[in-house]
């Protein structure tokens, strides 16, 4: 995985979430009780729909994630200081 997925995958692990990443059915897609994307610039983002079929958006997961996240990434949270790197 890339960085953006490492840092979201051990998040994840940190608050005891369960999430599956790899290749998956549409019909695992359609019985999902929620679906998120990551990447540098979305950071995690929350999945609406497959095929016009809604999922619920954003999950709770999703939620705890997004925001573990942007703290981690912003430099507001001290237990991952240590991989935030000072850029001037």
């Amino acid at each position: 995985p890339g960085i953006t997925q490492h840092t979201v995958m051990t998040l994840a692990a940190d608050h005891g979430i369960d999430i599956q990443v790899g290749d998956l059915a549409r019909s695992d897609l359609y019985t999902a009780d929620e679906i998120f994307v990551v990447g540098t610039a979305a950071e995690v983002s929350a999945v609406n729909s497959v095929d016009d079929r809604p999922v619920p958006c954003p999950g709770p997961a999703t939620k705890v994630l997004a925001d573990a996240y942007a703290d981690l990434v912003r430099g507001r949270n001290e237990t991952y200081r240590a991989w935030n790197e000072l850029a001037s």
